[in-house]
């Protein structure tokens, strides 16, 4: 019997469509956990938020950070709370809501954990 597999939530997936318009930078830990690189990487190169960070720790893991004007965090928290991120929602109203969560309607059963949202401001 094959395994089911979870259902990504439609809240993640809209965020990973706005995550997707955002710079992404690769890079490598070296000798430091993968936080301390990420944040090494942002310092030394004056990354300027948002940008995505893939921090390869070996040739298995990859982590993903997210930074942003409130700090570093990780991409999947990113995903789930894009609305949290004043720089994303300068993206969202760039590209249109239509064309980013477009396929992603409501339906009765569906984001029953998620209320109205609205984009933080600063």
């Amino acid at each position: 019997m094959s395994k089911k597999r979870k259902r990504i939530s439609r809240r993640r997936l809209a965020g990973q469509r706005v995550l997707a318009h955002v710079p992404t930078f690769h890079l490598e830990t070296g000798e430091h956990k993968p936080v301390t690189a990420a944040r090494r990487f942002i310092a030394e190169g004056g990354l300027v938020p948002p940008a995505l960070l893939n921090v390869r720790r070996n040739e298995h893991t990859t982590d993903r950070f997210f930074w942003g004007e409130k700090g570093l965090f990780s991409a999947q928290y990113a995903e789930e709370n894009h609305f949290l991120f004043p720089s994303l929602r300068l993206i969202v109203d760039k590209i249109g809501e239509e064309v980013i969560f477009e396929g992603l309607e409501l339906a009765s059963d569906d984001w029953e954990e998620m209320e109205e949202y609205e984009y933080a401001f600063v």
